[in-house]
Order: C-alpha cells, then structure tokens, then sequence
C-alpha cells in the first residue's frame, strides 16, 4: 500500500507520495522503503504522473512504462491536460510490447477464483445449515444447483449494479471464453471434486467474462494520477484512473471524476482541492474531523438502534403495536437520521472543510509542498505508533507543478550516489533537460 496526495489551487499543484512498497502476501510479506512513486510525465511540459496499487502492469514495471512514453512524447505539445491523458492510456493501450497471455491469464484467474471462492463458501455454509437441521449431506445435484443459483444472482448484481468498461461487441463472450475456457476450468478444477454439468460451467464462464469487463478491479490494479497543464491552460487540473490490464487487446481501465481548478467555483470548477489517494483515512480525518471507519460505525449502529426501536419499545409498554405504528415509527427515525446527518455535514463543512479549502486557495507553492508532505507523513507516522504493518513510510517525494516553472522537485530520493554517475547526467543532458533538473542531479 502507499500514501499519496494531491494539493490543487490556482498557483499550481503539490504533488507527494510515500516510498514504501509491499512485497508478497499471505501472511509472508516484506515492506521495503525505496520505491518511485512519482514521476514528470514530460521532460518539455509541466505534467507529473503518481502510481499507487500494483508496481506492474501486465509485468512490466510503471516507471519503465512512464519513462519510455516520456521518450516517445518529447517535446509534442497538446492543448489539454486531459489530452496527454488520453494519449498516455493510448500508449499503454497500443504498445504491444505490454500485452502478455501470461499476465493476462493471471488477471482473469485471480479475479475468477476470488468470486468462486466466495460461492463455494456460502454453498458450504447451506451444506451446514442443513445438516444442522438434521438433514442429510446434500447430494450433488442439490450442491450443483446452489452454485448456479448463486453465480446468477453474482452476474446479475454485475449486470445491474456495476458499470460496463469494456464494450460487449469488441469483447463477445465467444471471443473471451475461447481464449480463457482452460484458464478457468483450472480454477474450477482445483477447488470441486467432482465434475459439473456443462450448464453450470457455462455459467461461471460467463461470471468470469463479466468480472473481467466490468468496474471490478482486483488489489493488483494501478491507480495512475496524472496532474498539470495543457499547452493553452492556465490553471491545474488532475485525473485519475484505475487500471487492470489488458484484456482480449483491449485495456480495462476506469477513468474517476476529474479536479480542474477555476478562476472560480462552478458545478465543473474549484478553486482549490485536497485530493489523498490508496490510503486516505489519515487525510480524511484531518479535512473532516472525523476517522472515517468511526464516521461508518456511527452511522451503521444509529441505522441498527432505529431498526429494533419499534420492538423495544412495545416491549417497554407491555402493548403489542401494529404494523402501521411499527412503520411509522421506523419512518420517523429514518427522518431523524436524515437530519441528524445533515446538520454533522454541515459543521463539517463549515468548521472543517471550508476553512481549509480557504486556506489553501490562498497559499503559495512552498507551502503547498510543504503541506502534501506533511498529509503523508501524518498517515506514515499514524502506521508506524500502530500495530499495523507500515505500509506507508520511506523517504516522502515532492514535487510542484506551475504554469511558469513546470515541474520542480522539492525532496527527490536518489538510488546512486550523483557524484559517481556523471555519465548518467551527460545522457540525461543530451534527452534535453532543463535548469531545474539540472539543479536537482547536481544536489541542490
């Protein structure tokens, strides 16, 4: 996991981003703090690029990926910000040197076996509930039927509650399940012991293809932000993205609700924004005031105490109350939550929230590094004082981005030792550096 942040207002934006990188899993993991999180996009353009999620895309590394676009980009100028977005997810897109069958096939697998773990696992819990109630093992039949009861009701929550990203007519089913048929009945075959009917497989062949071109991502997708200017703007603005990999040739990715700064504040503009990404409890209690998973519980346990309300108090008065008055009062205390949650929003809009965001509109860019450094911080030193792995922690990359100096590193960790790789810096120099990088390889 990481820690990262996103400071925007209309001098420009602070970009920071944690080091650690967590290796392994299953109880067997090692965090190390030496990983590049953030990067410039354009060596020509005031751009900057942060991953956070998985390290890899379809095995290559990010930062092969970033770097090797950055080449390939120059000194290519485009209007929008959202332009060199567009030609970035282009470029992971068409390069045919990051489709890999092998990565693929991993991708669907792990997103196949999660969701058919989680069938067999309620199948199990039917099998005791009935033996509990002092019926027989069921046979196979009856085990057959509940999985394909249960991967109908898996598609059709896809179906009606998650968005489509990838367009049905490039992928057809046909096409995904002659490429993954074999994948998949891998997954099957290592968890049942016994065969099932060829129904019921074209059922989970189906509940894999809708995995797959759905907004479901698994803990390995990327998360890529992208912050800064078009050639024409003259105020930041920052998109982000989920990735997972490509799939059938095509590149499954979700594009989030973009921040764009404004002269001033519209339905399509702010004029300043804290934006945390991958971890975020420790941002989102200091805009707040509140820690999220507190704020959930609250709101969960008032929703359980109106619930069970009209019974306890029928059994207070010792009067058995009707339907209608159940209601009723089930009513009310779905109103009174309502208004309780509203007036909570509304100081933390007007005692957390708006002062910040006025404080922020106004500050100039050293504090805005300085800021971005010190939200990350506070998640890293929130993990190291708990009994939590830190998996946030390392040296803090900073960076600024304005309209005038481009991009320009604050903090910026080293993997060699500059004073013995001068021939690195002469390359670099030839690709056509400027200043402020310059400044930066000679240490100051």
């Amino acid at each position: 996991m990481t820690a990262e942040v996103g400071i925007l207002n209309r001098m420009g934006v602070a970009l920071a981003a944690d080091s650690a990188v967590t290796i392994g899993g299953g109880g067997m993991e090692k965090v190390y703090n030496s990983a590049n999180k953030l990067f410039s996009l354009s060596k020509h353009h005031p751009i900057g690029i942060m991953i956070y999620g998985g390290a890899n895309f379809m095995g290559t590394p990010w930062e092969t990926i970033i770097k090797t676009y950055r080449a390939k980009l120059k000194d290519e100028k485009k209007a929008k910000l959202k332009e060199y977005c567009d030609d970035f997810v282009q470029f992971v897109q068409n390069d045919l040197r990051l489709h890999n069958e092998s990565a693929e096939r991993d991708i669907v697998q792990n997103a196949f076996r999660e969701a058919f773990m989680e069938i067999l696992n309620e199948v199990e819990l039917q099998i005791n509930d009935e033996i509990a109630q002092g019926g027989a093992t069921p046979d196979k039949a009856t085990v057959e039927s509940w999985i394909a009861s249960l991967t109908m009701n898996f598609i059709e929550n896809i179906k009606g509650n998650k968005q489509i990203l990838l367009d049905q007519n490039l992928i057809p089913f046909e096409i995904f399940k002659e490429k993954h048929q074999s994948n998949i009945s891998d997954v099957i075959s290592g968890f049942m012991k016994f065969d099932l009917t060829s129904e019921v497989n074209e059922q989970l062949y189906e509940l894999a293809y809708f995995l797959m071109i759905s907004d479901i991502f698994s803990n390995n997708s990327t998360g890529v932000v992208i912050a800064g200017y078009g050639e024409d703007e003259i105020f930041p603005s920052l998109y982000e993205y989920q990735v997972e990999g490509i799939i059938c040739n095509h590149l499954k990715v979700l594009p989030e609700v973009p921040s764009v700064i404004g002269a001033y504040t519209s339905d399509q503009h702010s004029t300043a924004t804290i934006i945390p990404f991958a971890q975020k409890d420790m941002v989102y209690s200091f805009t707040y005031g509140i820690d999220p998973y507190l704020e959930n519980k609250l709101n969960g346990t008032l929703n359980r105490i109106l619930d069970v309300y009209p019974e306890l108090v029928q059994q207070r008065i010792q009067t058995a109350l009707t339907e209608d008055d159940k209601n009723a009062m089930k009513d009310l205390g779905r109103n009174l939550l309502s208004t309780f949650r509203q007036e909570v929003s509304e100081v933390q809009r007007e005692k957390f929230i708006k002062p910040l965001v006025d404080i922020v509109n106004i500050l100039p860019k050293e504090e805005l590094a300085a800021m971005a450094e010190a939200l990350v911080n506070l998640t890293s030193f929130k993990r190291r004082v708990s009994i939590e792995a830190e998996t946030v922690g390392g040296p803090i990359d900073v960076a600024v981005i304005t309209k005038g100096d481009g991009l320009v590193w604050i903090k910026r960790k080293h993997y060699f030792n500059p004073d013995l790789n001068y021939h690195f810096f002469q390359n670099y120099m030839r690709s056509g550096e400027d200043g402020n990088q310059r400044a930066f390889f000679n240490g100051k």
